[in-house]
């Protein structure tokens, strides 16, 4: 009896390490899911945001009415917030009243003549520059602050020296040091300015929104209809059926891994996307009627130099794709998703490379 509840005593014993491991095992993986979690987390924002500053605006610098009235509102904005910090307690009711209005309008007609017909007469004659959203915002910025200088640094103002000559010559020889001039200037151009910027660049990005998911929709219903057509006229070496002329055009149209038992050819036709995984490019390809995977160490840049780029194109700064093989794309939050053979899940594809990989995929459709 003792020998029996020696040994039940023992197996109680076993279950509960058991059991602790376990628990301190799942705690372990816990701890380090939650930091995974939050770099992933952060990478994707950082990746929205950098998205976002790499887009084009194609409508810029085409003037509207709509890019004019949020100049307007940022002039009333700073108007309004120079009102609220005027300093000038001691000058009349009228001085105060109108001073803010007089810098508003100098300031956003120096904002406006930068950035709109600057930027309209440099990319007018360059034609091959292209305006991104963070180029914007930095002309923007550009133009607003040269606008607060000539005001505050310069004392183009108009109206201030015809109507108030007295107070115009007192704070022209008693200027504010530098850096006072510039809390000024965070005060009460920084904020608006940011208001106006965020709005121009949203009006640009939702006509270029609606115009991809006019070019994705299109792209669709074409995949729909006319893929069972296209396939067939693929061509692979793979296929005995439509073998090529000789191995030299073989290889001419292959792209050429190393692997440790030799050199491995494959054709440019069967490679469904390449994917960079730990300083790694995964190929992903039919091989003989299976999908298979290997591991070469270039970089995207060096891969996409070995393949036609009328055919594959860079979608995300991880994954570039074989245009023919797209069989979805889909919009989802601020970037797409693409639906390739060779891959259960959807390949990630940024917003500011679509003005590159749709129109190609159009092009291969029709």
């Amino acid at each position: 009896m003792n020998g029996l509840k020696c040994l039940n005593q023992a197996q109680k014993n076993d279950k509960s390490a058991q059991f602790c491991a376990r628990s301190y095992g799942a705690i372990n993986i816990r701890s380090l899911i939650h930091p995974m979690s939050l770099v992933q987390n952060s990478r994707s924002i950082f990746d929205n945001f950098a998205g976002y500053l790499l887009t084009r605006m194609d409508g810029y610098p085409h003037a509207s009415s709509f890019r004019r009235t949020v100049y307007l509102l940022e002039g009333v904005l700073i108007g309004l917030f120079f009102y609220l910090w005027l300093e000038y307690t001691q000058t009349e009711e009228l001085f105060k009243t109108y001073y803010p209005i007089f810098v508003a309008f100098s300031i956003i007609f120096w904002h406006y003549l930068v950035t709109e017909f600057g930027g309209r007469f440099i990319y007018k004659r360059r034609k091959l520059l292209k305006v991104t959203i963070g180029k914007f915002w930095m002309i923007s910025f550009a133009g607003v602050f040269f606008g607060y200088i000539m005001i505050y640094f310069n004392g183009q103002c108009p109206g201030i020296a015809k109507y108030y000559p007295d107070i115009s010559s007192f704070y022209s020889s008693h200027s504010s040091p530098t850096l006072v001039r510039l809390a000024v200037f965070y005060k009460i151009v920084l904020i608006p300015w940011a208001i106006s910027t965020f709005l121009l660049t949203q009006g640009e990005l939702k006509k270029q929104i609606a115009n991809e998911l006019a070019s994705i929709k299109q792209i669709n219903d074409l995949l729909d209809h006319e893929k069972s057509e296209i396939a067939p006229q693929k061509t692979s070496i793979n296929d005995t059926s439509n073998p090529l002329k000789d191995e030299g055009e073989n290889r001419a149209r292959c792209f050429e891994v190393q692997l440790k038992e030799g050199s491995r050819h494959i054709p440019f036709t069967d490679i469904y996307y390449i994917a960079i995984e730990d300083h790694y490019c995964k190929l992903v390809f039919n091989w003989k009627g299976k999908i298979c995977k290997e591991y070469v160490r270039l970089s995207l840049k060096e891969a996409l130099a070995n393949l036609p780029s009328s055919h594959f194109a860079q979608v995300h700064r991880s994954y570039a794709v074989n245009l023919e093989h797209v069989k979805q794309i889909k919009k989802e939050g601020q970037a797409y998703q693409l639906l390739i053979e060779g891959s259960d899940n959807s390949l990630p594809a940024s917003r500011h490379r679509a003005h590159t990989f749709l129109p190609m995929l159009k092009e291969i459709l029709n």
